[in-house]
């Protein structure tokens, strides 16, 4: 069967009641099948849908890329909410649904100081005594410093057997959420550029390129001049590609969505293999 990948997440990390959150979805299939990414009926639960923003689909040497990012209101009080919605496949008698790993969010409290009761302190039938009892106070140290010292000896134990896997953990948010950055400013020039070239959005978007791998990879992309970075990769279709937008940005070329739409394959698959071999890792 042809290899369908779909991503999907919350943007941002936590969310307060009633207040929209962003869930993304990236999709990368052959470019002969038909996909159908959930619409407004669909169930959204435990959050309910507003909005959705859809970018237009993008081909490359057979591959087609779909991103869409949902706008959600939920107006539940669990502290932790999941979500993982899926994409469908369309066969000929039947869809093949492909899901992504559930993802999660905090619900951040917004009542801060205790709830008063119903009824008034100075309406309650209460005895009043204000004579002035001194109360000494007392510290159980012993206790104090076994109590701290348990909780110091769990932590490093924690941490020497979970530790790895929490730097983990948090390595591959952070890359994840700077990946859906990335693809939602760069197919938005790519959007704008469909509608009308100019060399400054090219530009752009080619800068906004070089920052992420740069970011991604920690090799200096934003210093390095086409030629340099030929000769850092290696790769001759990543050199012509570049060699077309130099010509766009310097010269009279206006061919720039083939050659950016091979940077963000580019993108796409270095990002997907250092996914794959921190998780293996």
């Amino acid at each position: 069967m042809a290899q369908v990948k779909v991503r999907a997440g919350f943007i941002q990390d936590s969310v307060r009641l009633g207040d929209p959150i962003d869930y993304y979805m990236v999709a990368q299939y052959p470019s002969n099948l038909t996909v159908l990414f959930p619409d407004s009926t669909f169930s959204f639960t435990p959050f309910e849908f507003h909005h959705k923003k859809y970018q237009p689909t993008q081909t490359l040497l057979g591959e087609s890329y779909d991103s869409v990012v949902y706008q959600l209101l939920t107006f539940e009080v669990d502290d932790v909410q999941y979500l993982s919605l899926p994409i469908f496949v369309v066969n000929e008698r039947d869809c093949t649904r492909y899901v992504p790993q559930r993802d999660s969010i905090l619900l951040a409290a917004m009542v801060k100081e205790p709830v008063p009761d119903s009824i008034r302190a100075e309406d309650l039938p209460l005895l009043t005594n204000t004579t002035y009892q001194r109360v000494s106070f007392l510290l159980n140290y012993p206790i104090l410093l076994i109590t701290v010292g348990i909780l110091l000896v769990v932590s490093v134990v924690i941490w020497i057997v979970f530790g790895k896997r929490i730097r983990k953990y948090f390595k591959l948010k952070r890359l994840q959420k700077n990946h859906t950055k990335f693809i939602q400013s760069f197919l938005e020039k790519l959007h704008q550029l469909q509608t009308q070239y100019t060399t400054q959005n090219t530009e752009t978007a080619l800068s906004i390129w070089k920052k992420y791998m740069e970011q991604l990879e920690g090799k200096p992309f934003t210093k390095l001049t086409t030629r340099e970075t030929l000769a850092l990769e290696q790769d001759e279709y990543l050199g012509k590609s570049l060699q077309a937008l130099d010509r766009a940005i310097y010269g009279s070329s206006t061919t720039v969505l083939e050659p950016l739409t091979h940077l963000q394959q580019v993108a796409e698959v270095r990002f997907s293999k250092l996914i794959e071999d921190l998780k293996n890792g």
